[in-house]
């Protein structure tokens, strides 16, 4: 579990203990009773904490898995687009060639040499 998910859980486990302390504290039953509410209420706490740390890490790791085949796209429509983009260039070279080519033959022919 990364750091910012150990922060997360610990916020809620000592929200949830503060949350029950008060409860005790102005709770209007016996002692029995309150012991059993205030048990009920850890071990409710301590599992929405436990669902909610595991629902947080589903979340970072799907959003790191998205992350990351986003970035394998956009690196292999990069990796396409520059082979087209050589394709082009070498396109445009060789049209370029013909080009000069051909004003050299019009240059030969119109100085006669």
């Amino acid at each position: 579990m990364d750091d910012d998910a150990k922060k997360i859980a610990g916020a809620f486990l000592v929200g949830g203990i503060i949350g029950a302390f008060v409860a005790l504290l102005y709770a209007p039953k016996s002692g029995r009773e309150t012991r059993k509410d205030i048990s009920k209420a850890a071990r409710r706490i301590k599992k929405e904490t436990v669902d909610l740390v595991d629902d947080t890490i589903h979340g970072i790791n799907d959003f790191a898995s998205d992350v990351k085949d986003k970035v394998t796209d956009i690196i292999e429509r990069g990796v396409e687009v520059t082979d087209h983009a050589k394709r082009e260039i070498i396109k445009n070279f060789e049209h370029g060639q013909k080009v000069i080519e051909k004003q050299k033959k019009r240059m030969i022919e119109y100085f006669g040499v």
